[in-house]
């Protein structure tokens, strides 16, 4: 009889037995087994741990492999997804973290959001008619997971890469901007005509079921990932960049003494620099660097600057409409995009390198306020690409102004 060990991964798996493939999608598990999903998720994931994800019976997974002729060998969670893939207890998820760690802040996010999925549920359930003030009252709420998923996205999934763990990062970051579009166009469509939430009680209902499911992956395959590859600075660091990104669903979010207390000396010791005494001699004029940080901060715009190498070199983000973290200062452009927005992003820089052209100007709605976003090469006076400069405005307040006269 032929054995099958579940501590090994998919990938493993489907390798040395083709015939795997066959059992996975009989048991409705056959999204694991595509060849996409094979590259970016295959080599992480085991078979009880997508069973748990996918809410198959680990039971009935084992009887259809002794069914086809194996010997299932570990056919339960290793200890180490046992841990981890705990959703029921706080205790267990948050074992040998301390108060405040960044990971024990989103589990308390995503606590907060289940419960707001909850209340949705409710009215959902059943062939009652939902009350409408409710299911739209919680679907505003629901659009807290923005701030969550940013943090997920910019604080988390993006310093996965430096550790060659793409899979997951690319998977859900798609997985985010699916749910957001949907939220937004659902949440649109309840405040415009409150009989919407029975028109699209199907589509709501799925769209919770997605947002579980997002949590489930969290918990499950991001988690435990970033708690095993990043260091004891890499987390201080994260934890520095939460506020900046905003908390969800967590009214008094606990704080990390070791977090604060480290954050707090290395604002001083930039404070303490003597270069911000320092002058900058600029063809129209001198300043101090302290002078232009002041300047800089009254501008009403989200800057940030990538140098020729694609490196994200400054920001400020005193405009708030994109969160920006400190932590993203060095990254790769491609690092702080969703997937499907870097081939763009690629597309642009080289349009800028080779000067196909020089800028380009994009005006949409973001949750219902009017962006202007400008990208802008950035030249020497000797012709030569330098970087490039994206400029970030919210118009709200300047159409406001045109419509008062």
């Amino acid at each position: 009889m032929k054995k099958i060990d579940f501590y090994l991964t998919v990938a493993e798996l489907v390798k040395d037995n083709p015939e795997v493939r066959k059992i996975l999608s009989a048991l409705g598990m056959g999204k694991l087994i595509t060849p996409e999903a094979l590259q970016v998720m295959g080599n992480i994931m085991t078979i009880p741990r997508a069973a748990v994800i996918q809410g198959v019976a680990l039971a009935d997974v084992v009887q259809a492999f002794t069914d086809a002729g194996f010997a299932v060998v570990n056919g339960e969670p290793s200890p180490a997804e046992n841990l981890t893939c705990q959703l029921t207890s706080q205790v267990d998820r948050s074992i040998g973290l301390p108060q405040g760690h960044p990971v024990s802040l989103l589990r308390a996010e995503n606590a907060g959001l289940g419960a707001v999925l909850d209340s949705i549920a409710a009215q959902l359930s059943g062939r009652g008619v939902p009350d409408a003030a409710i299911v739209i009252k919680a679907l505003q709420d629901f659009n807290g997971v923005r701030a969550h998923y940013a943090k997920k996205e910019e604080l988390l999934m993006a310093q996965l890469y430096k550790y060659g763990v793409t899979g997951p990062s690319q998977v859900m970051w798609d997985e985010d901007d699916e749910i957001k579009k949907e939220l937004g166009t659902l949440t649109r469509a309840v405040m415009d005509d409150a009989d919407n939430v029975l028109i699209y009680k199907g589509r709501i209902a799925a769209l919770v079921e997605k947002a579980r499911g997002m949590m489930a992956k969290e918990e499950k395959i991001l988690f435990p990932l970033c708690l095993r590859f990043f260091t004891a600075e890499e987390w201080k660091k994260i934890y520095r960049d939460f506020p900046e990104m905003g908390m969800a669903f967590v009214e008094k979010p606990a704080k990390w003494e070791e977090g604060e207390n480290w954050a707090a000396d290395e604002l001083g010791k930039v404070k303490g620099l003597d270069i911000l005494a320092g002058k900058i001699l600029l063809p129209t004029g001198e300043l101090t660097v302290k002078q232009l940080s002041a300047l800089l901060a009254l501008l009403p715009l989200d800057l940030t600057f990538i140098d020729a190498e694609e490196k994200l070199r400054f920001f400020i983000n005193e405009g708030r409409v994109f969160p920006r973290p400190l932590a993203a200062l060095g990254r790769d452009v491609a690092e702080c995009h969703p997937p499907h927005i870097v081939p763009v992003v690629r597309n642009l820089v080289a349009d800028f390198k080779a000067k196909k052209r020089s800028s380009l100007e994009v005006a949409r709605y973001i949750m219902g306020k009017p962006i202007l976003v400008k990208y802008m090469a950035v030249y020497g006076d000797d012709g030569e690409y330098m970087g490039t400069l994206e400029v970030v405005q919210n118009c709200e307040h300047i159409l406001e102004k045109f419509g008062q006269q």
